[in-house]
């Protein structure tokens, strides 16, 4: 049987699958300790059925919410490792609140030693999980290489997305915008993607307060 077949089975119908995420739910909010240990398997299986990232999706988020030991931390690190890696599968933004809530000083490290992995896929997948977690002490250098990141996808399809107007603002400097503003004049192969940044941050400026 292959992977997707034996998951099928596993988890047998979407009604079954529903009901058991919403027990689980139920069970990590009033602290059941085996339901920890439950939700925890689930990510490490990583199993693939109809809807199956989205089960996981929330799964995350509620492990996120709960107290974990120091053991389960451990697991759960190596699930965000994991997904950063390629090897899991489990969908932002769950596993972002998810790092954010058991990040270490080791789990920082290996996030940004990401950021310059020869697979753009696991790079960028890096820096998206390094924007949810506290104090990630990027260095200066770390800064260039993520922002080259970003730079890179700001010039992809026909308008910012909002997953990367997220990550400039998360990096965005006047010395970042000056050098951003600098490129506008000059046709190069960056000035498409320069303007939408520059663009976005003045769109932001002109927005209303509170």
């Amino acid at each position: 049987m292959v992977r997707h077949e034996r998951d099928e089975a596993y988890y047998s119908g979407r009604s079954e699958t529903d009901a058991w995420l919403a027990e689980l739910a139920d069970r990590l909010s009033g602290g059941d300790t085996e339901a920890v240990e439950e939700g925890l398997a689930f990510l490490e299986r990583d199993p693939y059925f109809f809807r199956s990232g989205y089960y996981r999706e929330r799964v995350a988020r509620r492990l996120a919410k709960v107290e974990l030991t120091p053991a389960q931390r451990s697991r759960a690190r190596a699930v965000v490792l994991g997904t950063v890696d390629g090897d899991r599968h489990c969908p932002h933004p769950g596993v972002g609140r998810l790092a954010r809530a058991v990040a270490d000083n080791p789990m920082r490290r290996q996030l940004r030693s990401r950021l310059r992995h020869p697979d753009g896929a696991v790079a960028r997948r890096a820096l998206r999980m390094v924007v949810n977690v506290r104090h990630p002490g990027l260095t200066a250098d770390e800064v260039e290489t993520a922002r080259a990141l970003v730079l890179a996808d700001a010039a992809l399809g026909q308008w910012l997305s909002p997953s990367v107007a997220r990550l400039a603002r998360f990096l965005w400097s006047s010395k970042w915008e000056a050098e951003l503003r600098a490129l506008l004049p000059h046709h190069g192969p960056d000035r498409a993607a320069a303007k939408r940044l520059v663009e976005n941050a003045d769109r932001r400026r002109r927005r209303p307060g509170p």
